[in-house]
C-alpha cells in the first residue's frame, strides 16, 4: 500500500512562523539600535571621523606622518597638535576604546597609514598579556564603521568571529541595557564622553575627575595569540615600508609600587622588544603624580598629557630606544623571572 502525506501534515505550524518572524524582527530592531542608537557607538563613530580627517590633512600637508595608535590610554595622553608645533612631527592620535581588543585597534588604523609612515603601538598591556578574542565591542565598531572583515577575516590572522557570532554581538549586552536605563531614571549623561572634547588632532580631555581606587595591572608575559599578532604587524610593516615602534602607556602609580610595577614592564617589554623597537621611557610606565590624571588610571589630564607628549616627542625626535639587555635587567628581579623565547625578529629600519 502507497503511504501518502496530506497537505496540512507537512505544513509548517503557524506558531512556529510566527517565532521565527518574530526572533528575525528583533535581531534587526537590537542591530540597529547598536550600530545607528548606541551612545557608545556613537562616540566612537564621530571620533573616528574627527581622527580620519586629521590624519588625511597630515597626509595631504606633510606626507609620511606619526601615527600613534591604542586603546583610551593613547586616546587621552598624546596631543599631535603639540608634536608637531614643539617636535616638528605631523601626528595623528588614533587612539580608542581598548574594549575594540588588540586586533580591531589595529585593523582600525592600517587602513590610515601609508608607506613611510611611523606607527607608534600603545597598546595597554593588559590587552596583550590577557586572552586574545575579538569581544562584543570589537565587533560592533566594525560593523558600525563598514567593515565586518576586521573581524571575520582580520588580515593577521588569530582570533576571529563566524557569521552568526558576529551577529549576535550585534545586540546590546544586558550591563548596557541595565546601566542605560539607570542612566534614564537618574538624569546622567547616557555616555561619559562626547564628540565635542575631542581635539582636531584625534586628541581627547575630559571634565570628567574620578578617584582612582583600583589599579589595573597585567600578566608580565605576552599572550601566545599576542606574539603572533605582533610578530604578524612586524613584517607587515618591514614589507610596506612602515616604520614601527612600541611605546608603554603610562598609569598611575603609587611610590611604594613603582619598584615592582617597573619590574613587571620591563619584564613585558623585553618580549615586546622580540617584535619591534621600544622608545625608551625612563619611568617604564609608572607614573607617580596623582594630579595628572582625570577619570582613571590611565586617562592624564592636560598637563599629565604635555608632558607625555613632550617627553614622547623627545623620544621620537632623539631615536632613544631600549636595548633589550638593558630591560633583562631591569626584569630580572621580577616574580617569576624572564624565560627566553623564540628567536629575535628583525626590526627593519631601526637596526
Amino acid at each position: 500500500m502507497r503511504l501518502s502525506t496530506s497537505p496540512s501534515s507537512r505544513r509548517v505550524p503557524w506558531f512556529v512562523v510566527q517565532l521565527l518572524a518574530a526572533a528575525l524582527l528583533t535581531g534587526m530592531a537590537t542591530a540597529f539600535y547598536t550600530l545607528r542608537l548606541n551612545p557608545e557607538i556613537a562616540y566612537l563613530r564621530g571620533s573616528d571621523r574627527i581622527k580620519r580627517a586629521w590624519a588625511e590633512k597630515m597626509t595631504l600637508e606633510h606626507g609620511a606622518k606619526t601615527i600613534l595608535f591604542g586603546g583610551s590610554s593613547c586616546e587621552f595622553s598624546i596631543d599631535p597638535a603639540q608634536l608637531l608645533e614643539r617636535h616638528g612631527l605631523p601626528a595623528v592620535n588614533l587612539g580608542r576604546n581598548a574594549g575594540l581588543g588588540a586586533s580591531v585597534l589595529i585593523e582600525a588604523t592600517l587602513i590610515e597609514t601609508r608607506p613611510k609612515d611611523t606607527l607608534v603601538m600603545a597598546i595597554e598591556p593588559t590587552l596583550l598579556t590577557g586572552p586574545a578574542e575579538i569581544p562584543m565591542l570589537g565587533v560592533q565598531f566594525s560593523f558600525a564603521l563598514g567593515h565586518p572583515e576586521w573581524v571575520l577575516t582580520p588580515r593577521f590572522g588569530g582570533p576571529r568571529k563566524s557569521w552568526p557570532a558576529a551577529l549576535l554581538a550585534l545586540r546590546p549586552g544586558g550591563y548596557h541595557v541595565f546601566t542605560l536605563l539607570g542612566k534614564l531614571v537618574q538624569g546622567r549623561p547616557l555616555y561619559r564622553y562626547n564628540t565635542a572634547e575631542v581635539r582636531p588632532s584625534g586628541f581627547h580631555q575630559t571634565p570628567v575627575r574620578m578617584p582612582l581606587t583600583t589599579l589595573t595591572s597585567h600578566a608580565g608575559h605576552l599572550d601566545p595569540d599576542a606574539r603572533v599578532l605582533l610578530d604578524a604587524l612586524a613584517r607587515w610593516c618591514r614589507s610596506n615600508q612602515v616604520t614601527l615602534c612600541y611605546s608603554l602607556p603610562w598609569r598611575y602609580t603609587p611610590t611604594n609600587a613603582v619598584p615592582a610595577y617597573q619590574r613587571l614592564n620591563a619584564g613585558l617589554l623585553w618580549e615586546i622588544a622580540e617584535y619591534c623597537p621600544v622608545l625608551r621611557d625612563e619611568q617604564l610606565g609608572a607614573h607617580v603624580v596623582l594630579e595628572h590624571f582625570a577619570d582613571t588610571e590611565f586617562h592624564l589630564n592636560e598637563p599629565g598629557a604635555s608632558l607625555r607628549t613632550s617627553q614622547l616627542g623627545d623620544q621620537l625626535k632623539s631615536g632613544r630606544f631600549w636595548i633589550r639587555d638593558e630591560l633583562r635587567q631591569r626584569a630580572e628581579s621580577a616574580p617569576g623571572g624572564i624565560e627566553a623565547s623564540g628567536s629575535t625578529v628583525a626590526v627593519g629600519q631601526f637596526e
